[in-house]
């Protein structure tokens, strides 16, 4: 580990960059939102994995560090997405999620929420991709890119604020650095080419959804 590492956050960056790139070439994102089968079919897939992150993180208070997390929320905004996309609750609820990074203690859990907050930030990049391809918006469909507007930028600050508040050579800097390690990993086993859809073995794009 390079004594340069300032913070926690400058540790995590590093030690995540090649996951992130590898993560941005098996999404495809250009491929994913081409057409609104295939940005529906997306927004499933993203669902299960943050359900199964905001699982996870569930039970952790981010309290002490001053962080005030509201989990679940991420998956609660693909599935008003899905909603739009003839999706039910119920529906959602029946399909199988991928096993959740170990997170054994708030450290942990700010590893994982490292990961996810800094994809809701790249997904707010997106949003224009899709609003100019797909002809949806913050309203209709893309709920999930729009996060929280321009105060998105406000949670990943106090995210970061918290990470930072943990010595980057310390035990629970290492446990921060395992947990984003094993959430990208979740995240590229779950797009990487040859993974189940979803929906089931025997779905095809045109059929996930009811688009509107």
């Amino acid at each position: 580990m390079s004594a340069s590492k300032a913070n926690l956050h400058e540790r995590l960056r590093e030690a995540t960059r090649a996951l992130h790139d590898e993560l941005e070439r098996v999404v495809g994102i250009s491929e994913r939102i081409a057409t609104r089968a295939n940005y529906a079919a997306y927004l499933v897939k993203l669902w299960t994995l943050y359900t199964a992150a905001e699982s996870a993180l569930a039970s952790l208070d981010f309290a002490p560090y001053g962080f005030d997390y509201p989990s679940p929320y991420r998956s609660r905004l693909l599935e008003a997405d899905l909603g739009f996309f003839g999706f039910s609750t119920s529906r959602l609820a029946n399909l199988p999620v991928p096993s959740a990074p170990r997170l054994d203690g708030v450290a942990a859990g700010l590893g994982c929420v490292y990961v996810l907050e800094g994809s809701a930030k790249g997904a707010r990049a997106i949003l224009p991709e899709i609003v100019a391809a797909l002809g949806l918006d913050a309203a209709r469909g893309a709920t999930f890119f729009n996060g929280f507007g321009l105060d998105t930028r406000h949670m990943w600050q106090d995210c970061l604020a918290a990470i930072n508040g943990i010595d980057p050579y310390s035990r629970q800097a290492d446990s921060a650095v395992e947990a984003a390690v094993e959430t990208f990993e979740m995240f590229i086993c779950a797009f990487a080419p040859g993974a189940p859809s979803s929906l089931g073995a025997n779905s095809r794009s045109g059929q996930v959804a009811a688009v509107r």
